[in-house]
């Protein structure tokens, strides 16, 4: 039989997996897969796990929030290039961002359905300050609620949560200057309220795949730029043309790029993939291409 490696975060969420954990096994012990179940114990459980046990295995399911989706890429890239695995993804948090960009099921059972039935896509990764990330590092005005909302709220509220965080900050946004040169030449220097790197068609529950030509594995990400404005009503505008796809946005810019190196008048903290991701006014940015593959149903029926 094929080896299967399941690890799950039970704290994502509202801890749903637990109630669905004997389906999950059972639809990819039905596929011929012998399974080995991990719940993680702390922070970084799920990259050792990987680090340490994934030779041994075939495919490596996870499940839980985008931050244990990182660790599963972070303990993949530490093994050679040659040895590492597929990876299927369960979502279980509170956003999900990276399932909703890949049109992952938000159901459990249906989620390991697709994966018995997906395909291996490959994936580019961002490397930030030799970090990796898969599909945004971000500072700005409000980026930091996603890591500093309590696990308990939002296991309550759901992504209300981010909401209620959200407006604790409106007193404190500002801009701040960022002077920008990509590996392709071209530099810029702006005060910015917010600044992503981004390959998804989802950041914060938003769905913005209209706003930009999205692959994956195209060897490049987005750098999205939003200006500093006087009047908070107006990014309340920017936001719903982002969202509806207008690429006519005032003032908004959109580079792709191979990477670049980022430079702020001060340190900013970052945020990667939602969780945080230090503090520092210096960032070099690079893709790595094809770096890893996921199991996807992309291209076949709709399973919902």
């Amino acid at each position: 039989m094929k080896k299967l490696l399941f690890v799950f975060n039970p704290h994502s969420g509202k801890g749903k997996i637990r109630n669905t954990l004997f389906d999950i096994v059972d639809i990819f012990t039905k596929a011929d897969y012998e399974v080995t179940i991990h719940p993680t114990q702390e922070k970084n459980d799920c990259a050792d796990k990987i680090r340490q046990r994934g030779e041994a295995f075939d495919l490596v399911v996870v499940s839980g929030g985008d931050g244990t989706l990182n660790e599963a890429v972070r303990g993949m890239l530490s093994m050679d290039k040659d040895k590492r695995l597929p990876i299927g993804y369960i979502p279980a948090g509170t956003m999900n961002d990276f399932a909703a960009g890949n049109g992952i099921p938000k159901a459990t059972k249906v989620a390991a359905e697709a994966i018995v039935r997906g395909e291996t896509v490959k994936y580019d990764i961002g490397i930030f300050n030799e970090c990796a990330f898969i599909y945004v590092a971000a500072f700005g005005a409000f980026t930091d609620v996603s890591y500093d909302t309590p696990q308990a709220k939002k296991n309550i509220f759901g992504s209300a949560a981010y909401l209620i965080e959200g407006i604790k900050r409106i007193p404190q946004i500002e801009g701040i200057n960022v002077r920008i040169k990509t590996i392709e030449g071209e530099e810029l220097e702006e005060e910015v309220l917010w600044c992503f790197i981004m390959n998804s068609s989802s950041v914060a529950g938003i769905e913005i795949g209209d706003f930009y030509q999205i692959d994956t594995n195209d060897g490049v990400f987005e750098l999205v730029l939003i200006p500093k404005s006087p009047n908070i009503i107006d990014y309340a505008a920017v936001i719903s043309d982002i969202k509806n796809g207008k690429r006519d946005a005032d003032g908004v810019r959109v580079i792709s790029t191979r990477g670049a190196e980022i430079i702020t008048e001060k340190p900013v903290r970052w945020t990667l993939d939602g969780e945080y991701g230090g503090e520092t006014d210096a960032v070099s940015f690079s893709v790595a291409h094809d770096a890893v593959e996921f199991i996807l149903n992309k291209g076949k029926e709709n399973i919902n």
